[in-house]
């Protein structure tokens, strides 16, 4: 008797919360984002975002991929790109996501340093 999940079984459970992410949850997180005061870069592709910093012009750019949701910081005079904020745990509530990005940009903006997300994420926990 076999005690471990085959590969193909861990493929299917990734895309079934994948699937329900795109149809469900990223719509909401979109929204959200705008709200928050993120705008497309270009127009009608909500999944490619910039934020501006009013006093120094710096972007915070926000990509939402097929398999996770990242966000860069660009120091727009040193042309410096510093990754902030990986999500990939698409199991997570687009409530509960929000508060890991919004805490990430905070984190960034207020002290310049990289929030761990991974350990947002509860990812890697001992089972």
């Amino acid at each position: 008797m076999r005690s471990f999940p085959l590969f193909a079984e861990l493929e299917a459970k990734r895309d079934e919360i994948n699937s329900r992410f795109h149809r469900e949850t990223k719509p909401l997180l979109i929204e959200r984002f705008q709200e928050f005061g993120f705008v497309p870069v270009k127009p009608n592709n909500a999944e490619y975002m910039v934020l501006t910093e009013k006093s120094t012009g710096n972007h915070y750019l926000l990509t939402l991929g097929r398999y996770e949701l990242r966000i860069e910081f660009e120091h727009v005079s040193r042309h410096e790109i510093v990754k902030i904020c990986e999500i990939s745990n698409f199991s997570l509530s687009a409530h509960t996501i929000m508060n890991i990005a919004i805490r990430a940009i905070d984190c960034w903006l207020q002290y310049g340093v990289v929030l761990d997300y991974v350990k947002a994420q509860h990812l890697g926990a001992a089972e």
